[in-house]
């Protein structure tokens, strides 16, 4: 099995992205909890409204995976947390890396308004926690460049490899970011169980 699986660089002043620093440190090789051998193909993602899905469009055709799995950081969070819904919005209040703002318009013209997640949230934020690591299922990906890639990763998936699995995984601050003046009050995990966390996602694929 292949799997095409992103992280995102740094973005709103921070030096480090906890998604791209835990993907970086996955296998390239694993074997699933079905007995499969598992094979990573690895790329770090522009924190970008308008760029990220031309480049997950040409990754998706470059690869051709069985399984794309996309990472993001979410300050705040505490957890681990599958997606369970990518919604048909770009609306947050922050620019990206590009100084873009979006306030309410479509990822992708004319497609239905939420796409779910081909991917087993459930059973991937159970075998987190049976590990002792922190996971839930989350019912929202925002309205960020976040949700903007799980969009367009399903969109893509529906309309052109049907075949495909699909869906994305937020995490938390690394220590590291908490550790920082302004988030000393902010939840975060140690990379190392960030880490943990995704490769035992991965597993239940």
């Amino acid at each position: 099995m292949k799997i095409l699986i992103t992280g995102f660089a740094p973005f709103g002043g921070e030096t480090i992205n906890p998604s791209w620093e835990a993907v970086s440190k996955l296998p390239e090789r694993f074997v699933t909890e079905k007995g499969e051998e598992a094979v990573l193909a690895r790329y770090q993602m522009p924190v970008s409204y308008d760029r990220c899905g031309r480049v997950i469009r040409e990754l998706m055709a470059k690869e051709v995976p069985d399984c794309v799995v996309c990472v993001g950081q979410a300050g705040g969070r505490m957890a681990v947390e599958p997606e369970l819904i990518a919604v048909n919005v770009k609306d947050a209040p922050s620019p990206d890396n590009d100084g873009v703002e979006y306030h309410g318009e479509p990822v992708v013209a004319g497609s239905p308004d939420g796409r779910f997640a081909r991917l087993p949230v459930r059973e991937m934020a159970a075998a987190c926690k049976a590990r002792g690591i922190p996971a839930n299922v989350s019912f929202s990906a925002g309205g960020y460049v976040c949700n903007c890639l799980m969009y367009q990763v399903l969109d893509l998936i529906e309309r052109e490899y049907p075949d495909m699995r699909g869906g994305f995984i937020h995490v938390p601050y690394e220590c590291r970011q908490a550790a920082a003046q302004m988030k000393v009050n902010k939840p975060s995990l140690p990379l190392s169980l960030i880490t943990d966390g995704l490769l035992t996602c991965l597993k239940v694929l």
